[in-house]
């Protein structure tokens, strides 16, 4: 008795190599990227006030940079940092498959899901991550001047939203290559 083993290897087409390829390397620059503009964000002085006036919910209120407030806001920024890190760690190696002709797999559904659960601890965590960084910025000032913000606007529900709708999608694809791969089966 002979045994057939499905799914035979299909070899990427070269347009789909090409858009797998940038878009796994394109993730990893983005990764580094991010792990490099954390520490440069918080060690320089025009930067950081830049970035607290324009994109903080700080804007004009006082704050305090010091050794350790810098550091610690490194170290609350990478820990905001890190889903995102984690999804496009993900996309990378999804896209690596990709290039390699391993479209319809079990380990791309988990790895979508895995994108989706990130996208929703991220945004889940966002808020805190801004709470820390402004209480840790004004810790340092006048009693009365310390300010704690925490807010949800409309890219958190956004980013929970998309991470559902990966997850729902990645759930599909799962069930999609697990009845193929029973259909295969049989001869």
């Amino acid at each position: 008795m002979s045994v057939i083993v499905f799914p035979y290897p299909v070899p990427a087409e070269p347009r789909l190599r090409r858009i797998g390829r940038i878009v796994a390397v394109g993730a990893l620059v983005c990764v580094a990227g991010a792990v490099i503009a954390v520490p440069l964000l918080w060690s320089s002085d025009e930067v950081l006030r830049r970035w607290i006036a324009t994109q903080s919910p700080l804007g004009a209120q006082p704050f305090t940079l010091n050794p350790g407030t810098r550091f610690a806001g490194a170290l609350i920024s990478l820990i905001g940092l890190a889903p995102v890190l984690y999804a496009l760690l993900q996309l990378s190696m999804l896209f690596s498959r990709f290039a390699r002709g391993d479209v319809f797999v079990t380990s791309n559904a988990w790895r979508i899901r895995r994108m989706g659960l990130a996208l929703i601890v991220g945004a889940l965590i966002s808020p805190l991550v801004q709470m820390l960084t402004t209480l840790n910025l004004t810790r340092a000032n006048q009693p009365g001047q310390i300010v704690v913000m925490f807010g949800i606007d409309q890219s958190h529900v956004l980013s929970v939203l998309s991470g559902l709708a990966l997850i729902a999608f990645a759930t599909v694809m799962g069930d999609a290559v697990r009845l193929w791969h029973e259909n295969s089966e049989i001869i």
